[in-house]
Parts: structure tokens; C-alpha cells; sequence
């Protein structure tokens, strides 16, 4: 009888959980899902771009786009805390700048879960919500030791 009283209980909450989770908008936000980060090159004069971006876990490797070129790498967020961070270091002729391109915080609501940025000498600027929504951001402020971390 104890056995059955337990599974009794389990499915009672689990059938007040549905209940409470069937009309809410955030349902799709519970299952675990991927995310797409663009990164464009616009540097003027169609200069050349090199990045590198990591996560804790992951190094992704150099990458150099030309003017115009866009790179795409796709990633599963950390389902149970939002902690998901992804860095990149850009380097071109005249800059050398790092930013954090992915911060799960900020980034977990992106356009269909592509996160778009445009990379340009002052600034990234997130494009997810179409070019007319742009909010463009500062340069992290990184010491000469983190970008030494992200050398190829």
C-alpha cells in the first residue's frame, strides 16, 4: 500500500506541474533547445577578421571572414542554470578587442534562438531583432592576461 500511496503522490504533482505549465508562454523555454550565433564581419574596407571564441568547456578555434562573411556556431545552453557564457577575441588590423558574444542572461530570449551580432570597429552591435532594432555594446574591458587566454 505504501508504494502505491507514493506513486499516487508523484503523479499528483506531476499532474498540478502540467497543469500549471499548460498555458504558460515559457513552456518551450523548460526543454532544452540550441542556439545559433552569427557573427558578421563589417569592418570597413572590407578588412579581414580573426576570431576565437571559447566557453568554459569549449574552444572553437581560430576563424578569419572577410568582409561580409558571417560564422555560425550552434551550442545547447546549460539547461539547469543559466550560465552559458561563449567569449570571442576579434582581431584586425588596427584593433584587437575581446567580448562576450553569448551571456545566456541577456542572449536566452534571441530572435527563433539565433543570436546575430555584426562586428565593427566600435562596437558589436546584436542584430537578432532585424538591423532596425540594433543595440550595439562597448568593448569588454579585458586585461592583456584574458586576451593572451584567447590566442590562437
Amino acid at each position: 500500500m505504501d508504494s502505491i500511496s507514493k506513486t499516487m503522490k508523484t503523479l499528483y504533482w506531476l499532474l498540478i506541474l502540467a497543469l500549471l505549465l499548460k498555458d504558460s508562454e515559457s513552456i518551450d523555454q523548460l526543454a532544452p533547445h540550441k542556439v545559433t550565433v552569427a557573427i558578421t564581419n563589417k569592418l570597413l574596407h572590407n578588412k579581414e577578421l580573426s576570431l576565437h571564441c571559447k566557453d568554459k568547456h569549449h574552444d572553437l578555434g581560430p576563424v578569419t571572414l572577410k568582409g561580409g562573411e558571417t560564422y555560425r556556431f550552434r551550442f545547447q545552453p546549460n539547461f539547469w542554470i543559466h550560465a552559458t557564457l561563449y567569449f570571442c577575441r576579434f582581431v584586425w588590423s588596427g584593433g584587437d578587442h575581446r567580448f562576450d558574444i553569448y551571456v545566456e542572461d541577456r542572449d536566452m530570449y534571441c530572435n527563433d534562438n539565433l543570436c546575430s551580432w555584426e562586428i565593427m570597429e566600435k562596437r558589436p552591435c546584436d542584430v537578432s531583432n532585424g538591423i532596425l532594432y540594433r543595440k550595439c555594446y562597448e568593448w569588454d574591458k579585458a586585461s592583456s592576461e584574458k586576451n593572451n587566454t584567447l590566442s590562437s
